[in-house]
């Protein structure tokens, strides 16, 4: 019942803080403090999104892979998964 009871107080407080900040904000009574100091965060956080792609390596030598070739690694991955004590290993342990 306490818990329930401090819950309660604390919602109504955040709603009541919330509603006086959307009231001063619609009549124009935010300090210009404030909105400078959320559009330097919003700025910085921005920033550092670009910083961190702009850091990050691009590679252009990275090649697309023909079909020929997927295909011809799929069958070599084949054959040196069927090799016969692999196999036969898979049948004694039940895995087909």
């Amino acid at each position: 019942m306490i818990g329930f009871s401090l819950l309660a107080v604390w919602v109504l407080k955040n709603s009541l803080e919330g509603k006086t900040k959307e009231y001063e904000t619609s009549r124009g009574q935010v300090s210009k403090s404030e909105r400078q100091a959320r559009m330097e965060k919003e700025h910085d956080n921005m920033m550092q999104k670009l910083n961190k792609i702009r850091n990050t390596d691009f590679d252009n030598t990275k090649r697309i892979e023909r079909p020929e070739e997927i295909l011809e690694r799929r069958q070599k991955d084949r054959a040196r998964r069927n090799i016969w004590y692999r196999r036969f290993g898979r049948w004694i342990i039940g895995r087909q």
